[in-house]
């Protein structure tokens, strides 16, 4: 099988993804239309260096074109310039005052006010809190709205917009090009299956397909696992393990657990209903709306006790198994502790893969069991290496071999192969031989001349 058929289309999708503009890619499509519309009048000025390339490539830039567009469309970008085809920005700010939503939001949150630059995401916060009656949960869990079709061009009026664009586009990058490694390895199969060729099928697509996924196939599903997961309700329990807490918020006599606090209440005793009796009777650690409002603390039940969320930025100590651990936890509240994971650096996870083989960090853990399995697959990836180099190799000699060996099978020309030999050692002398008397001639013709001829020409 010919990995051309499939190679035609994934490398103009991959330019496209690094080419993305919808200006830009039109300006190109429409170059390449004019070099297939014209193709026969065009012809006789193929045999030029610089315009035969684009000649004989122009149905390839013409799907370049094309995937460059759509790829154009994903980002919401023309000529660099932030589009809103498919509506306005889904970010809130302060300078948002006509919109209803942002406006609501904003007086809700403290974030709104002409003047203010801050930016929050647009959700239904509004419908799964009652803020305008006497407050309390709706049981309605908080989403935060998808823009319709690619990125938000909100993004393009962040600071941090280069950081997150290109982590998106490095991540998509490794999901397309190990997925066209393991399309091509899946051609050696297709052929050897044809050829019938067993010890290519074992010895070398089996090693090399188990190698690929090991490391990197095991790479992009941490990526997809990463984009699929939703960070913020993700938490870390005593240090010790991941727990999901999905953005409810709690009823008055806590019924519901596990679920969020009342949204931008900082004071704790103030939260209605459960606030005064339970959670200011709590540790002061476990709060984490110090010192900034957010939109709500998380509430856990361990083992017959409550644990809320804490604010870890800035304080490691939350995050030590050596202070916070399930040992702790039972022996007091005081040493329970619930803090919000953030998505780990896949970069430093690849790489302490191999560095600290057989452990991952709480924090860093995307599936349970992470540490094992990364072993597992070192383990498999290292035995696939000899398994890959060594069989083959030898059991082509052994067939070699046996096919020399049997009668009526090919014998080697001694008396030919000697004489090759002695030839070859002849020719290899005398040009060794020359090579010196090329040098010492040169050394000779280039050394100069005696410090007494050069006296006797001065007194001459």
């Amino acid at each position: 099988m010919n990995p051309a058929v499939f190679t035609v289309i994934t490398f103009p999708f991959l330019f496209g993804v690094m080419f993305g503009d919808i200006g830009h890619g039109f300006m190109m499509t429409m170059a390449a239309a004019l070099l297939c519309l014209y193709e026969g009048k065009l012809s006789k000025y193929a045999d030029d260096e610089m315009f035969g390339t684009l000649y004989h490539g122009r149905y390839c830039i013409l799907m370049m074109g094309c995937f460059a567009i759509y790829s154009g469309f994903i980002y919401n970008e023309l000529f660099s310039v932030p589009l809103e085809i498919f509506g306005s920005t889904l970010w809130c700010s302060g300078e948002m005052t006509d919109d209803p939503q942002c406006a609501t939001l904003g007086s809700i949150t403290g974030q709104g006010g002409g003047s203010q630059l801050q930016k929050w995401p647009r959700s239904n916060l509004d419908k799964a809190y009652d803020f305008k009656g006497d407050g309390g949960s709706s049981g309605e869990e908080v989403v935060w709205d998808n823009y319709p079709f690619g990125a938000d061009p909100g993004w393009s009026h962040t600071a941090n917009k280069l950081n997150t664009a290109n982590s998106f586009k490095m991540k998509f990058a490794i999901v397309v090009g190990v997925s066209q490694m393991v399309m091509g390895v899946c051609c050696k199969l297709m052929n050897t299956l044809y050829w019938k060729d067993m010890i290519t099928l074992y010895f070398v697509y089996i090693p090399e397909i188990v190698f690929i996924n090991s490391i990197f196939g095991y790479l992009v599903i941490l990526i997809l696992i990463k984009w699929t997961t939703n960070w913020d309700t993700s938490f870390i329990l005593n240090n010790y393990e991941i727990v999901t807490i999905p953005q409810i918020y709690c009823k008055d006599d806590l019924s519901n657990l596990p679920c969020w606090t009342a949204p931008y209440q900082a004071d704790r005793s103030l939260v209605p209903g459960y606030g005064a009796s339970k959670l200011a009777q709590m540790p002061e650690h476990q709060w984490c709306m110090t010192p900034t409002a957010t939109a709500g603390c998380a509430v856990f039940e361990y083992n017959g006790k409550l644990i809320v969320e804490s604010n870890t930025y800035g304080n490691t100590t939350f995050m030590n198994p050596a202070h916070y651990s399930p040992e702790t936890c039972a022996a007091g509240a005081e040493g329970c502790m619930l803090w919000k994971q953030g998505p780990p650096s896949l970069l430093d996870s690849l790489i302490k893969m191999f560095m600290e083989p057989g452990f991952v960090s709480i924090e860093n853990q995307l599936i349970g069991g992470q540490g094992p399995l990364q072993a597992l697959l070192i383990l498999i990836a290292f035995v696939s290496v000899p398994m890959l180099l060594f069989p083959k190799p030898f059991l082509l000699k052994r067939e070699h071999e046996a096919k020399m060996a049997a009668p009526g099978g090919f014998q080697p020309l001694q008396n030919f192969a000697h004489e090759a030999d002695e030839g070859g050692s002849f020719f290899l002398s005398l040009a060794l031989l020359l090579l010196i008397f090329f040098v010492l001639s040169r050394s000779v013709a280039l050394s100069p001349p005696p410090l007494s001829n050069l006296s006797s020409s001065r007194v001459s």
